[in-house]
């Protein structure tokens, strides 16, 4: 795989200030970030080798102000919906984990014209609240997050950064495990949709993914086997091979390929 560098630049939205993380060429693609905040995983790296991925960092996310009135996850589609408008010319394809999940399938609602498919990792949103969540404590958090420890990316961000990062999720998916505006509505979402949700994941039950693809009418569920809730490093060979090839074939990518 061709080593893929990525930049960081800051765009004045109508909102404030919004940092994109951008890197490879091709047709774009949205890659929104979980409640940890951004980072560029092998999924995304893998990405890239055929898209120009950009990757936004959500206000108050990475020491990066929050936006004045942007303060639900509606708000925070309309963002990203701005970015894609002026950046990507008017439409592309979405990814979102976990809470970016959650914030792609908003967008997919309220502005169904920037998004072209939809690939939703374990999103966030649909949890009943009896079911699944983040553990406070570090340690069980981590446990919770990693099926394989080893393969978690070392922490190099500060603590404050982190602490920062927690806190603004944490106000939206405490507040608001089970979105059921967004539940009554998922019936809205005509982008092509790839669910995905690891066999392991104590963080959003199966539950969730399967109320994503009972409501969503183009949506199709895959379970990724030996993952909890972090996909993308528990297992990145089978999430990237999976998500570039339904992102390049559409439906299709359900039909085994026949030897070239």
């Amino acid at each position: 795989m061709t080593q893929v560098s990525f930049a960081e630049r800051d765009y004045t939205l109508s909102t404030g200030v919004l940092r994109v993380r951008s890197g490879g060429a091709g047709r774009p693609l949205i890659h929104l970030h979980s409640a940890a905040g951004p980072r560029v995983s092998p999924v995304i790296e893998c990405l890239a080798q055929s898209h120009r991925v950009h990757a936004p960092f959500m206000p108050g996310f990475e020491g990066m102000p929050a936006h004045p009135g942007v303060d639900s996850v509606q708000k925070l589609a309309g963002v990203v919906a701005e970015f894609i408008t002026k950046e990507c010319g008017g439409s592309c394809d979405v990814m979102g984990e976990s809470f970016g999940g959650w914030i792609a399938m908003w967008l997919a609602i309220l502005y169904p014209q920037t998004v072209g498919q939809l690939v939703l990792e374990a999103p966030a949103g649909l949890r009943p609240r009896e079911l699944g969540g983040l553990p406070q404590d570090p340690a069980e958090r981590f446990k919770k997050l990693h099926a394989h420890p080893g393969r978690a990316p070392k922490e190099t961000r500060s603590d404050a950064v982190l602490a920062a990062n927690r806190k603004t999720a944490s106000a939206l998916l405490e507040a608001l495990p089970f979105d059921h505006a967004l539940a009554e509505r998922l019936g809205e979402i005509q982008s092509r949709t790839l669910v995905l949700i690891g066999t392991l994941d104590g963080i959003i039950p199966a539950e969730s993914a399967r109320l994503a693809k009972a409501n969503i009418p183009h949506s199709h569920l895959t379970f990724i086997w030996d993952a909890a809730h972090a996909l993308e490093f528990d297992q990145p060979g089978r999430v990237g091979a999976l998500a570039l090839d339904f992102l390049d074939r559409g439906e299709s990518f359900l039909v085994k390929q026949g030897a070239a």
